[in-house]
């Protein structure tokens, strides 16, 4: 069994700095009005969604090659340095093709640099050191959200091209992949006979599936949570941000207290994570009153970002080590595909509904509600001490 190997403080900035700049492709979405107003008669909202496709692509490859073929380290350099000119580099020209093209090169450098991470996580710490990382990783991750949208928003105020200068955050990961650490490796025993391939633990797609679902089905609410607000006289604009914005905080406090959270619950987690779900959006899908639906979403965000660290302990317990790298790849590219896959699914709705935010809000009722009642009799940690 391999050992636990003690991280340096650098280290630690190092391992943390990649889901904080996570949410890179975000910097834009308070800018998507004045991008619609320049570039008219072009759809934006590629801008926004293409980086998306760009991630899965280079999350799977990541998986393929980190650890193996590649350093750790040297994917994080070069997905930070590709996430950096990607980013900024619209903020000197002025041309919509070119731009998506950009936006192409961020989604791949992102998608590089997403999988590194959690695996890193999973082979450099076990038990409650490996949850209590998980958990300050999701605290990151929301954190650095809250931070590039903030930016984002700042920017946009002064220019639609000044907004993209706002991906320059990225450096921060860029400096600090130099002291990435690197995990153990662990030769594998050589028994006689033909040498046997370890394959990867059906956990992998089961935790795909699920993450997949969430982002599909949580994805469309986000999205129309100002309209939801507009519609309801319940604040207007200004209050869906402030909403949006303390689900995010909400994120974080569950990031935080995390390795708690699992040390004493441990098979309950995903079931606490969902529950949590079903009522924030059961609150907004049946209250009318602004601060209900600000506390409905801040549980969603809570209990997302329960379920999220616990879905890669249990990645990192149910698959064999020399897999975890490809199925942490996996895991994050089909979650980002169900990111994409969402505008499909309101598509659909539309198409049976004839709207797409009550019949959205509601599916996600049911879908989550399923989900709870399968984790209070399926224990996923059942094997394991």
């Amino acid at each position: 069994m391999a050992q636990e190997r003690k991280v340096g403080t650098l280290g630690v900035m190092a391992l943390l700095s990649l889901p904080l700049v996570s949410m890179g492709f975000s910097v834009v979405t308070p800018a998507m009005a004045t991008l619609a107003e320049h570039f008219a008669g072009k759809d934006v909202s590629w801008i926004s969604t293409l980086p998306t496709l760009f991630v899965v692509i280079g999350t799977m490859l990541a998986g393929s090659i980190m650890g193996k073929k590649v350093k750790y380290r040297t994917l994080a350099i070069v997905g930070s340095l590709l996430y950096f000119i990607g980013g900024c580099a619209p903020a000197t020209f002025d041309n919509y093709a070119l731009t998506l093209v950009c936006r192409g090169v961020l989604g791949f450098g992102l998608g590089l640099m997403s999988p590194l991470g959690n695996a890193l996580i999973i082979g450099l710490y076990k038990g409650q050191k490996q949850a209590a990382m998980l958990g300050y990783g999701t605290l990151c991750m929301n954190a650095g959200g809250i931070f590039l949208q903030m930016l984002g928003g700042a920017l946009a105020g002064i220019s639609w091209q000044i907004t993209f200068w706002g991906h320059a955050f990225s450096l921060i990961a860029l400096v600090l992949a130099f002291f990435l650490p690197e995990p153990n490796v662990q030769e594998p025993v050589k028994e006689a006979g033909p040498e046997k391939k370890e394959k990867m633990g059906k956990v992998v797609w089961m935790i795909s599936a699920m993450l997949l679902l969430f982002n599909i089905i949580n994805y469309p609410i986000m999205m129309n949570v100002s309209v939801l607000f507009v519609m309801r006289d319940a604040g207007g604009p200004a209050a869906a941000a402030t909403a949006l914005s303390l689900y995010t905080v909400a994120g974080c406090a569950a990031g935080l207290v995390f390795g708690k959270i699992f040390q004493y619950a441990k098979r309950w987690c995903f079931a606490i994570g969902f529950a949590l779900c079903t009522c924030g959006v059961a609150l907004v899908y049946f209250m009318n009153n602004g601060i209900m639906m600000t506390i409905g979403l801040m549980l969603v965000g809570f209990g997302f970002s329960i379920v999220m660290p616990t879905a890669m302990t249990w990645l990192g317990i149910g698959t064999p080590p020399s897999t975890v790298a490809m199925g942490t790849s996996i895991v994050m590219a089909l979650m980002n595909l169900g990111a994409f896959a969402s505008s499909i699914w309101l598509k659909v709705l539309n198409a049976i509904f004839k709207e797409t935010i009550f019949s959205a809000i509601l599916a996600a009722v049911v879908v989550f509600t399923a989900l709870t009642v399968i984790f209070i009799v399926y224990n996923p940690f059942k094997e394991k001490k």
